[in-house]
């Protein structure tokens, strides 16, 4: 009787245990569902943010990367517009909040900041004679670079926000 006892409780432990380990698997995966969303969302977000203050650096891009590029006073004045704009767009970053992302927080709240810092390099780029935005440029794509790899740590597709807030 005792061993019947003893099995009996044996299996009972066990498929408690399996139970467990069950429930904290399906934990995970909602948690990750709910981060994924909540990441997706703050990505359209700062898509957003950056698309209401990038205007004249869209328009800046736009005509330096046309068949017919700008130069003399004409340059000069986007150029100014563009700097402008970067660095409206650079303080609009400083001040965007990322939500809790579970343990990409840190990496996607990095990579913002990254973003902030590599449109201010722009601003100055823009302003200086002649227009230097190469390091700057290349800031951005890293920073658009991480911000890619953390949708992607958390299930989603990497993006590029250069591309995504391109006019």
């Amino acid at each position: 009787m005792k061993k019947w006892l003893v099995a009996l409780f044996s299996l009972a432990l066990i498929f408690s245990l399996a139970a467990c380990g069950n429930d904290a698997k399906d934990e995970k995966e909602t948690e990750k569902k709910d981060v994924s969303a909540d990441a997706m969302n703050f990505y359209m977000d700062l898509v957003a943010k950056i698309n209401d203050n990038d205007a004249d650096y869209d328009a800046y891009q736009a005509a330096i990367g046309s068949d017919t590029p700008p130069t003399g006073a004409e340059l000069t004045k986007l150029a100014d517009a563009a700097s402008a704009s970067a660095d409206k767009v650079s303080k609009a970053l400083e001040d965007f909040k990322v939500p809790n992302l579970g343990t990409s927080t840190d990496v996607f709240k990095t990579a913002v900041g990254d973003l902030s810092k590599a449109y201010a390099d722009e601003a100055t780029g823009l302003k200086a004679s002649p227009i230097d935005t190469k390091s700057a440029d290349e800031a951005m794509q890293k920073a658009s670079d991480a911000l890619g790899k953390a949708l992607k740590d958390v299930g989603l597709a990497p993006s590029n926000i250069m591309n995504d807030t391109a006019a």
